[in-house]
């Protein structure tokens, strides 16, 4: 069962680096991915963020949030992870003719798998924009349950669009403006696992050098110093998303908390096993632990900019394949089969455009010569006489 909902986003890459990195900021600063799972149409998130870019309208993509119950994905679950990348990949391809990049996150609040969605507002068949499954309302939701029955999840018995967090929340603001900046660093304060209560959380804000400011009339805010102006800018927290106010801030202090308490409790119960020795009976052979399969995409900077600040890209090894995490075996194929499908509809409308384009050229000029020449030419040519 999963909820999902859709904004446009005017800059692909600054979408495409929250997605992997939380933040532009955090990209340029070397962070960490923060993807568990990743697959697209194209070879790399960088070519997915210069095929946004280069077909010039403002609207550069649409970015769809997917969000999957845990009783149904377990995000401690190496296969539901990439089962949910998949869906992700079903739902942007049964969505739209158009080239796409699916991340999987595992870091909510809730520990639920999620999916950032984005699709380039380029339909490969039309040369045009996207017209279809753009609103909540007419397409996605009925699309995206439509995926959810085909592949045997469940659906939610009264469709509902999923709450807007900040992920989308952030494409409203502008891009690399002081919001999203501010937003992203109070985004990643959220999800450091030291913010266990109110005072931790402050301290890993003051790492981001963010200050939250508490009064009795506004609640809470944050405040950051503005990088166009050098003064404080200040942004209540339920103006850039309900995610950072009181109340779901202190829900996710719970969670962080509670997950540190079972590590703990976990810890100390290894420690006793391995303190008590070999159960009895055993064998003794060590068989080795099974370790978490690493679906972490490469690292590899989206979009890299130069040292500059030009924008040009720099080819940087990935370390890693990025492209569909699903198995390598037949739903690749078919998917791989897909899209070359798509491709090959989309050239061939490509070329049938150019044509009929060159065939209006070609009678336009016919008109123009025909217009030069005198009515009794133009009858005589036709097989008739004046």
């Amino acid at each position: 069962m999963s909820g999902v909902n859709v904004r446009s986003s005017r800059s692909a890459q600054s979408s495409v680096d929250y997605a992997l990195y939380g933040g532009t900021e955090q990209a340029e600063a070397g962070a960490p991915s923060r993807a568990a799972a990743m697959s697209s149409s194209l070879g790399s998130p960088a070519e997915f963020v210069a095929r946004a870019e280069a077909h010039g309208r403002k609207i550069q993509a649409y970015s769809y949030t997917q969000n999957f119950h845990p009783d149904e994905f377990d995000v401690n679950n190496p296969d539901h992870v990439k089962r949910v990348n998949e869906l992700g990949r079903m739902l942007a391809e049964d969505m739209h003719s158009a080239d796409y990049l699916v991340v999987t996150h595992t870091d909510s609040k809730g520990g639920h798998l999620h999916n950032h969605i984005y699709v380039v507002n380029d339909d490969l068949l039309t040369g045009g924009s996207l017209q279809r499954n753009t609103s909540w309302r007419h397409g996605v939701w009925q699309t995206n349950d439509a995926v959810m029955l085909r592949e045997g999840c469940r659906v939610q018995a009264s469709p509902m669009e999923a709450k807007q967090t900040w992920s989308q929340r952030r494409e409203t603001f502008k891009a690399g403006g002081f919001e999203q900046t501010l937003g992203d660093k109070v985004a990643a304060a959220l999800r450091d696992p030291r913010s266990v209560d109110r005072e931790h959380f402050e301290v890993v804000l003051a790492e981001h050098d963010v200050k939250l400011a508490i009064t009795g009339r506004d609640g809470w805010s944050y405040k950051m110093r503005r990088a166009d102006n050098g003064k404080l800018g200040r942004k209540k927290a339920s103006g850039l998303a309900p995610d950072f106010t009181a109340e779901n801030a202190h829900a996710v202090f719970d969670y962080h908390a509670q997950r540190a308490q079972t590590k703990e409790s976990n810890r100390e119960s290894l420690g006793r096993d391995e303190a008590a020795g070999p159960a009895a009976g055993s064998s003794g052979r060590d068989l080795g632990r099974v370790g978490v399969v690493d679906l972490t995409p490469g690292r590899g900077r989206v979009a890299d900019r130069g040292a500059d600040g030009s924008g040009e890209q720099v080819d940087r090894p990935t370390g890693a394949d990025t492209s569909a995490t699903h198995d390598d075996g037949a739903d690749a194929a078919a998917s791989a089969q897909r899209h070359l499908r798509v491709r090959t509809r989309a050239e061939k409308a490509r070329r049938d455009r150019e044509d009929t384009r060159s065939a209006g050229r070609d009678l336009g000029r016919r008109v123009a010569e025909d217009g030069n020449r005198g009515p009794a030419q133009r009858t005589e040519d036709l097989g008739y006489s004046r």
